[in-house]
């Protein structure tokens, strides 16, 4: 794994709003930046890169810290999630448990301790599972 920080107010954490916005999900999303965003330990940046993929193989090379998304779908982070962990990052969900691709959300980092300093800053949402038929 490249480089990468292992406190928050170091890192540049990656997410996105998704493309299907109603006003609670919006806000959730919005309430999780801000969360990371102001004092007492901001984060250092925040940036979106528009693809879920794109998003955590940036992690993967270090050239982000931590990314998070909910309302993804399985095809959208499945084989970032190898990348992530054979470059020795962590994937989970995004409340901490273990990642199952299926539940429609991730948090990947370049540490299980910068992962677990991301975790309670993130509002939950819940997405119906996606269908494996």
């Amino acid at each position: 794994m490249a480089w990468f920080y292992l406190e928050l107010t170091q890192s540049l954490v990656l997410a996105e709003l998704g493309n299907i916005r109603p006003p609670d999900v919006l806000r959730t999303k919005l309430n999780t930046i801000y969360s990371l965003a102001v004092e007492p330990n901001p984060i250092h940046g925040f940036r979106s890169l528009g693809s879920a993929a794109l998003n955590m193989c940036m992690v993967a090379c270090g050239s982000a810290d931590a990314y998070f998304e909910y309302g993804i779908h399985c095809w959208d982070i499945a084989a970032a999630d190898v990348i992530v962990r054979e470059a020795g990052g962590v994937t989970m969900y995004p409340t901490g448990e273990p990642l199952d691709v299926m539940k429609r959300g991730v948090l990947c980092a370049g540490s299980n301790q910068l992962a677990q300093q991301v975790c309670p800053h993130i509002g939950h949402l819940q997405y119906p599972y996606d269908q494996t038929d």
